[in-house]
């Protein structure tokens, strides 16, 4: 099967997988200096990482994963959801920045005590470019808006 007969978020979780298969070194997300001790850091953390294209207003996708205590994802994450607007290449490039997230983002640096918290329960991540809502922000529910 080639890459243009896959559908769409086959391929935008194959360049995830890929992307995933080469981070190995711990403390990779970037430039995140401080440890995480909590959700509220942890939201900021993961938001200050998410580069949202130009033209996918009103599009949303939603993961499902794990992570392990020192803030790297477990296993594969799974799409849950996705609402995609925009032209075809809009629709791609926010699956891709959404892979993006979790490839160049994670691991998040954690305190030993926050990522202990992370074997309780998988992670519910919605990376979502509409005007910020009300949204379920409850430990592990984490709703990222895109900037306005």
């Amino acid at each position: 099967m080639t890459g243009a007969s896959l559908r769409p978020g086959m391929r935008a979780l194959g360049l995830l997988l890929a992307s995933l298969a080469a981070v190995t070194a711990p403390g990779h997300a970037g430039a995140q200096e401080t440890p995480v001790n909590n959700w509220a850091e942890f939201r900021r953390t993961v938001a200050a990482c998410w580069t949202v294209p130009p033209g996918t207003e009103g599009s949303l996708i939603a993961y499902r994963f794990g992570l392990d205590k020192t803030g790297a994802i477990r296993g594969k994450p799974l799409i849950t959801a996705r609402r995609l607007t925009g032209d075809r290449d809009a629709q791609k490039s926010f699956e891709d920045s959404g892979a993006e997230v979790l490839a160049h983002c994670f691991p998040v640096r954690v305190t030993p005590s926050f990522g202990a918290v992370f074997g309780e329960s998988p992670i519910y991540l919605r990376l979502v470019n509409t005007p910020p809502t009300a949204a379920y922000q409850i430990n592990n529910n984490v709703t990222i808006f895109a900037p306005q």
